[in-house]
């Protein structure tokens, strides 16, 4: 016991520093998270027989799941998508008797500190991951290293999909169909025709190609819609400030604003209001207090929410389920919402807003 209390103690000392000094620093992909086409991404099936398989079990109603340790590896916590993942995630967990450790990267979106975090955390591992990587296929090493010591893995939010990689299942939604149904609905707004700006998130990362393609498609088949430019501004606000104003400056006619992530709709937005151009349409994709505040204010037009807060609820689901014995799916998708004008005031319920 005494080993095992200093072995653990050395793996927690390791990781607090990044934990506790990268967590609240600028962040990038979310949406959050840019390539001209949809990624063909490998499906990586949940495996018969590996430390994915569901444990044997009696009747789950006779078990008692209590006293488990739960490890979240998240992108960055410094937006409202990551920061309610995270609580609705350790929420769940703790109805059970669960306890959950979150591991952060110092630098947003770093898949090699999310590989440093996840290979530290292995000297005293914990009974399942909840991981959503920064890159889907950069991330394999510890991938590999977790199904060695057998600790099941719950994906979330980005897609493993390296060469034989073994998770349980997968919950998240599909970005590409996200991006989708917002820039449909802003062709829509457009009454199919205008010139387009596009914020991507950050280049090369797996949500932001995603993102970018779904987009590009949409707008590709509307022949009334002109994409001017499409930048990156790596899911921050301040960048989404300046590189919108800078666009705004070289492009005296915009019509609408494309951006792959609320914080960068909201740079967006302070930019076209220091221009005194307030009739460009600006729509966004995630949901927060801050952006529902937007939309009712009539700085942004709409934004698609994926919802994160259930994304973390039901990765931890899928972890309670997994040790219940229940049979898992190969994904657990979730749905996103549109959120405009129609359902504003359910959302402004939700956040407290008047």
């Amino acid at each position: 016991m005494m080993k095992k209390n200093v072995r653990r103690a050395a793996a927690v000392a390791m990781m607090m520093a990044m934990i506790l000094s990268g967590c609240g620093k600028s962040e990038e992909s979310a949406a959050p998270a840019a390539a001209d086409a949809a990624p063909e991404t490998k499906e990586t099936a949940a495996p018969e027989e590996t430390a994915a398989q569901a444990p044997e079990t009696g009747d789950a109603a006779d078990q008692d799941l209590s006293g488990k340790r739960a490890v979240l590896l998240v992108k960055k916590l410094s937006s409202s998508y990551w920061t309610e993942l995270e609580a609705a995630a350790k929420d769940k967990c703790e109805e059970y008797g669960w306890t959950m450790e979150t591991l952060c990267p110092v630098t947003a979106d770093s898949n090699e500190e999310q590989i440093q975090l996840l290979e530290q955390s292995l000297l005293d591992p914990p009974d399942v991951y909840l991981l959503a990587p920064a890159d889907s296929e950069g991330i394999t090493p510890a991938i590999e290293k977790i199904n060695e010591a057998g600790v099941p893995i719950i994906n979330l939010a980005t897609k493993i999909t390296g060469e034989g990689l073994e998770y349980v299942t997968f919950v998240g939604v599909e970005y590409y169909d996200i991006a989708t149904s917002a820039a449909e609905a802003l062709v829509d707004l457009l009454g199919g025709e205008g010139s387009v700006l596009i914020l991507e998130g950050t280049t090369g990362s797996q949500t932001s190609t995603d993102i970018k393609a779904g987009a590009d498609d949409v707008f590709a088949k509307n022949s009334g819609i002109t994409v001017l430019d499409s930048q990156p501004a790596n899911y921050q606000r301040q960048e989404a400030l300046t590189v919108t104003q800078n666009l705004l400056q070289k492009y005296p006619e915009v019509d609408a604003i494309f951006a792959s992530n609320g914080e960068m709709a909201l740079g967006a937005a302070e930019a076209v209001r220091q221009a005194g151009r307030d009739g460009i349409k600006i729509c966004a994709l995630n949901c927060s207090e801050e952006l529902v505040q937007a939309i009712a204010d009539g700085k942004i037009a709409f934004t698609a929410d994926d919802v994160s807060w259930k994304m973390g609820e039901q990765a931890s689901v899928a972890a309670i389920d997994y040790f219940k014995g229940v049979t898992m799916e190969k994904e657990r998708m979730q749905d996103a919402v549109i959120v405009n004008e129609d359902n504003l005031s359910e959302y402004k319920a939700k956040y407290g807003i008047q």
